[in-house]
């Protein structure tokens, strides 16, 4: 962090007494847990064109839901733009990722929390949208065209060719996460729930982020059953697991 920036950031937090590099998130940006004499942030730092681009879709995306519903992501403090790097700052939450709580979990905790994870889901998805499925596929597929076009996915032109031609069936569109991954999930210490990374949030396709959510245990039918207990819409075919998770996530 450069000196201007860190002044850039005291301007909205006070004078920092403590800053601390926790790693990588992703390989898309570099986190930091800052410290004032008033509170806690969390500080990302993208450098690369597309993670910036990510970054500051995540910054809106935090800002309108702090007027859509106070409380429900981090709350956003600001962000930054320089020459060569973009930095996002929001309220600090106390917790350990959905991935690190499972890892640490006896095998009944562990069922409990795929259940939870189906459960907090099936909420979100409930929120009210308007629209179909159709948009956002549409304008997902234009962004993994331009993606393939930039060299920035690992998804290929033909498997992009393939996605147009075999388009699941529209359904109503609902909020999504849009990188529904155990990743991006926190566990708070009283066991509540709550998304992180929230830069592809949006009305959406729901399948697309069951099947992101699920891909971890599609083997394990205990698990597997434990989620959909939570989760009480219909469950994914084979197809459009494949579809989503296998396919059109190639390219994000």
């Amino acid at each position: 962090m450069t000196e201007a920036t860190r002044v850039r950031i005291e301007q909205l937090t006070g004078d920092i007494e403590y800053i601390e590099q926790l790693g990588e998130q992703g390989g898309t940006s570099t986190v930091y847990r800052v410290e004032t004499k008033t509170g806690k942030y969390l500080l990302k730092t993208a450098t690369k064109a597309r993670y910036q681009e990510w970054l500051a879709e995540e910054a809106i995306v935090l800002e309108e839901w702090m007027q859509r519903e106070p409380g429900f992501l981090p709350e956003y403090v600001g962000f930054l733009k320089t020459e060569q790097q973009s930095h996002l700052l929001m309220q600090w939450r106390d917790g350990i990722t959905l991935t690190t709580a499972l890892r640490q979990a006896t095998s009944e905790r562990r069922i409990q929390l795929w259940q939870a994870f189906g459960t907090y889901l099936f909420h979100f998805h409930q929120r009210a949208t308007g629209g179909t499925s159709q948009e956002w596929l549409t304008e997902r597929l234009m962004t993994a065209e331009r993606y393939v076009t930039s060299v920035w996915t690992s998804g290929t032109m033909d498997l992009l060719k393939q996605l147009k031609s075999s388009c699941p069936e529209p359904i109503t569109a609902s909020w999504i996460h849009g990188d529904c991954t155990t990743d991006n999930l926190l566990v708070a210490t009283d066991g509540k729930l709550s998304f992180i990374d929230v830069g592809a949030m949006r009305p959406g396709d729901r399948r697309y982020d069951i099947a992101l959510a699920i891909s971890p245990i599609i083997n394990d039918p205990v698990a597997l059953d434990a989620f959909y207990e939570g989760y009480r819409f219909e469950r994914l075919t084979t197809r459009e697991f494949d579809y989503y998770e296998h396919g059109l996530y190639s390219f994000f």
